[in-house]
């Protein structure tokens, strides 16, 4: 029974312990690579409110979780559209929001004139601004007066800027940058009103 043999037991201990070795290295590198995520994941969402950017990486169930209790719509409009979540590899959300409160006038002096006179008439309306056109026609006819709108156009572009640069730090009692840790941060720039852009990355 040579198999049994006390040297290839030794044999077979050192196997088993060299991967079990293996195996503890490579779960204990694959908590800290999560965690790092899982730290930089908070990070961002931490500043999502000051840099109306942010990106993170989930995996499977943390997706899953995100689009319960955070984008119901989300998961709604991927169920109807039979999208699994281990299906997808990215998400990508931006949300634009736009005010526009400057006042404008239109001369309607003659509509106002027709309606004196009874006589239809039909003035055309064009309310622009580098972001919105909005266009349409005050109408006097058969004794009624409407607005009616024919088109409405909204343009911006968004650029979203990443770049690194180094944390500030006190020498001295002086608050500098100089030899500081680098750090990713990003900037956006609309053309028109403020763009919060989110994005998800699926993690294997």
């Amino acid at each position: 029974m040579a198999f049994f043999s006390f040297n290839n037991l030794k044999i077979y201990v050192i196997v088993i312990a060299i991967i079990g070795v293996v195996w503890y290295y490579k779960d204990a590198e694959k908590a800290k690579a999560d965690l790092k995520v899982q730290e930089t994941n908070a990070e961002m969402i931490r500043k999502y409110d000051s840099l109306k950017y942010a990106s993170v990486t989930y995996d499977k169930a943390e997706l899953e979780e995100y689009l319960k209790y955070q984008r119901q719509d989300l998961q709604q409009f991927l169920k109807q559209n039979k999208v699994s979540t281990k299906k997808i590899e990215q998400i990508i959300t931006q949300k634009l929001e736009y005010l526009d409160n400057i006042e404008r006038s239109t001369d309607l002096q003659p509509v106002l004139d027709a309606i004196n006179q009874n006589k239809a008439v039909r003035v055309p309306v064009i309310d622009s601004t580098q972001c919105l056109v909005v266009k349409g026609f005050v109408v006097f006819e058969n004794d009624t007066l409407s607005l009616d709108i024919t088109e409405r156009k909204f343009k911006n572009r968004t650029d979203v800027i990443s770049y690194w640069e180094r944390n500030q730090w006190n020498f001295l009692g002086i608050k500098t940058r100089l030899f500081g840790r680098k750090k990713a941060t990003v900037i956006i720039k609309d053309d028109c009103g403020n763009t919060e852009t989110f994005v998800i990355d699926k993690r294997k």
